[in-house]
């Protein structure tokens, strides 16, 4: 006669065999992690100096500082042969007065419409 195992210990002996597995290669993940990091530590932050050089901006000289002059005025003087004061000269930039006057006031409002009602007669 064979002995089987009943189905309740073929099931418990298989997810202990799962935990085992997984257990296992959690450890195992974890260790590879831990040796990649490691290595990528010692060779990108082993305190060694970096191997390029540090190139730096070239140099520019400086503009000497701005000196302020007072500007130049012009002035011209003419003289008007009749003595009298200056007549500006037509299309000045001076605004000028309406060519018309104000327009009249709109008429009132008309009366409104008696609608009689034998209560109220208009």
């Amino acid at each position: 006669m064979h002995d089987r195992k009943p189905r309740q210990q073929t099931t418990r002996d298989r997810a202990i065999l799962i935990g085992r597995l997984g257990t296992i290669g959690g450890a195992a993940g974890a260790l590879g992690l831990t040796w990649l990091f490691s290595n990528l530590s010692a060779a990108y932050f082993s305190g060694k100096p970096p191997t390029a050089a540090v190139v730096h901006p070239p140099k520019v000289p400086v503009a000497a500082a701005p000196v302020q002059k007072p500007p130049t005025v012009i002035q011209t003087v003419v003289h008007h042969p009749f003595g009298g004061p200056a007549v500006p000269a037509p299309g000045g930039t001076a605004p000028r007065p309406p060519a018309q006057g104000p327009a009249p006031a709109p008429p009132p409002p008309a009366a409104p419409v008696c609608h009689s009602t034998p209560s109220k007669p208009c």
